[in-house]
């Protein structure tokens, strides 16, 4: 068994080990975690530039999103779920709208922020290790009609469209209710997933909320092909994926598959500096990484969750 590879995993951990065997990759991170043909790994900040004009944030802020996201592993209709509900700048926070889908595992909230005028739309990752032999289906499906080429990853898409309906509408009334408000889409892991898809079907549906839309995800897995990938980089609107370390999760899929990043990358390196990285030019980010240095662990460790 995979899972002796790494005692005491917990449920965020053995989520990515699950992903891993429905890969097939399982040598290769057996491999890596044992230390592989070589352990070198370059943490040398100073041979580490940020991509030219890439835009970089506060860590205050990829912080707090980080809490919105670990939030909906524990939220449900009120804004009470212990640290996360409590990190500072989501004070005033009430949610608006909770989802919980029983045959295809889907769960997230939407929330008002009004101290910061914000509508945060959180979906949740995969809670428990069996929700990915359902969701992590890696066959691609043709998604959205209105993206011509564009293909997204299918186990992530059922587990969006079960709940998509009610999620965008309530979106956009709210949207109606507070017009000066940002929207912002995140999730950790698988929820980071969704929160792509959602962006992407909110502002192919309702293309006047785009300027309105940001995105933030941590620990996201590539979810569509290059299609996709360039409609999210041309929306022009604020989206960074945060990787933790040498987290797993995000160079999954390795194989073949047309799957690629998209948005603004925010590495949070072993030295805890974060190094941002534009699109289209990763390589100074975690691609720098040797798979040896790819871990369960740091998939489940990110500030603010």
């Amino acid at each position: 068994s995979s899972c002796s590879l790494i005692p005491n995993m917990t449920p965020k951990d053995l989520l990515v080990d699950r992903v891993v065997k429905r890969s097939g990759l399982l040598d290769l991170l057996q491999w890596a975690l044992t230390g592989g043909s070589s352990n070198t790994v370059n943490t040398d900040i100073r041979n580490i530039l940020s991509s030219p004009s890439a835009p970089a944030i506060p860590q205050e802020t990829l912080d707090l999103y980080a809490a919105y996201s670990g939030a909906a592993y524990n939220i449900s209709t009120s804004w009470s779920c212990g640290t996360e509900c409590q990190h500072p700048g989501t004070e005033g926070t009430v949610i608006m709208y909770h989802w919980d889908t029983p045959v295809i595992t889907s769960t997230g909230y939407i929330a008002v922020n009004n101290n910061k005028k914000t509508i945060v739309v959180a979906f949740r990752g995969s809670n428990e290790p069996g929700d990915w032999a359902e969701d992590f289906a890696l066959e691609p499906a043709n998604w959205p009609d209105n993206i011509s080429g564009s293909s997204v990853v299918s186990g992530f898409l059922s587990g969006y469209l079960i709940a998509s309906t009610q999620v965008v509408q309530t979106v956009v009334n709210l949207s109606k209710k507070f017009p000066d408000y940002t929207i912002v889409a995140t999730g950790h892991s698988l929820g980071g997933a969704r929160a792509s898809l959602f962006v992407a079907d909110l502002t192919t549906k309702y293309p006047s909320l785009a300027p309105r839309v940001q995105l933030f995800t941590y620990g996201q897995a590539k979810c569509g092909n290059q299609a996709f990938a360039q409609y999210m980089d041309n929306l022009g609107i604020p989206i960074y994926r945060e990787i933790n370390r040498g987290d797993l999760a995000p160079h999954l899929p390795f194989d073949n598959r047309p799957y690629v990043h998209f948005g603004t990358e925010a590495w949070v390196t072993f030295s805890d500096e974060t190094v941002f990285c534009k699109s289209g030019d990763y390589s100074r980010c975690s691609a720098s990484l040797s798979p040896a240095a790819y871990s369960i662990a740091d998939h489940s460790t990110y500030k603010g969750l």
